[in-house]
């Protein structure tokens, strides 16, 4: 009987090329991995694995093996999932995943929750959106939060992905109390340009902002560290006005003006779950708590 185990191990390997990756992401030993993709091959009687110097790659049977154990995968780990609940009743676990901008702005709303339900397991993922999408595409996790889609990775066919909008966030640029371009002289310039991922670096905002004001582009994926930075230095953060929201309406922050033709910009936050997978009402509660997150938070600070 097929063990779930080897497949997973199989729809890691298709996705990662490499064995010494696929095996860091299984937490297993390449030569553990490589007997357990061999003992497959040997139990289906079919090649999955073209392999050679230049490293690995599917072979067409293991490509259509591929896109059906993802399909098992995340049947199973649904059934799992459904069957606990139900079991359970207020007891239970959600898995879930969000880029770091929205895990900032978004998952302090969830402390009401996890007080009034402390029998309920929540597990998040803070990653960028390629670790996201290998867990959601895997089943580990039931849905992701990030903007919009911007994977190299294509959707398998066969796993068809609902999208749902949270909402806006608005972007803005800013710096410390006090900073030197408070004082609007239009040949300042110099200041180390913080954006917190590389999504970010190819942007006409982010092109006009670093050519007109910045000494240096660093990508901080961090954004404690970046908070740090920005308020104890002369380094301006492009940002969303969201993730710094307490920080301005105490003053600690304060927006920066930026140069006349970077228009007031914002960016669409997803909701990405797979078309097959039932939503618990685990997940609806939690998807309508982020929901009144983002607006509380409009509401709480207007961007200009």
């Amino acid at each position: 009987m097929l063990e779930l185990r080897r497949l997973r191990y199989l729809v890691v390997l298709a996705k990662r090329l490499s064995y010494s990756r696929a095996a860091e992401d299984l937490g297993l030993s390449q030569s553990a991995l490589s007997r357990a993709i061999q003992s497959l091959e040997k139990e289906l009687e079919v090649r999955l694995f073209d392999r050679d110097r230049a490293g690995v790659l599917l072979t067409e049977q293991g490509r259509w093996i591929v896109e059906k154990a993802e399909a098992l995968l995340t049947s199973a780990t649904d059934f799992e999932h459904q069957v606990g609940f139900v079991a359970r009743g207020a007891e239970g676990r959600t898995r879930f995943g969000l880029s770091q901008v929205p895990a900032s702005a978004l998952l302090p709303a969830l402390a009401p929750r996890l007080r009034d339900m402390p029998g309920f397991a929540h597990e998040v993922a803070v990653a960028d959106v390629e670790a996201l999408w290998l867990q959601l595409a895997l089943g580990e996790i039931e849905f992701m939060i990030c903007s919009e889609w911007n994977s190299a990775w294509p959707i398998p066919d066969g796993m068809p992905v609902r999208k749902e909008s949270l909402g806006h966030f608005p972007m803005t640029l800013v710096g410390r109390k006090g900073h030197p371009l408070l004082e609007n002289r239009s040949d300042e310039r110099g200041f180390p340009l913080l954006i917190s991922n590389r999504v970010g670096i190819s942007s006409q905002t982010t092109t006009i902002v670093r050519d007109r004001l910045a000494s240096s582009l660093q990508i901080i994926s961090d954004l404690t560290a970046a908070r740090v930075l920005v308020r104890e230095t002369d380094a301006i953060w492009l940002t969303s006005s969201f993730v710094v929201a307490d920080d301005l309406v105490d003053g600690a922050l304060v927006e920066l003006p930026v140069p006349a033709e970077v228009e007031d910009q914002s960016f669409e936050v997803f909701m990405y779950s797979l078309v097959r997978r039932t939503k618990s009402p685990s997940v609806v509660e939690i998807e309508e708590i982020f929901r009144r997150q983002i607006r509380m938070i409009a509401n709480k600070f207007t961007p200009r």
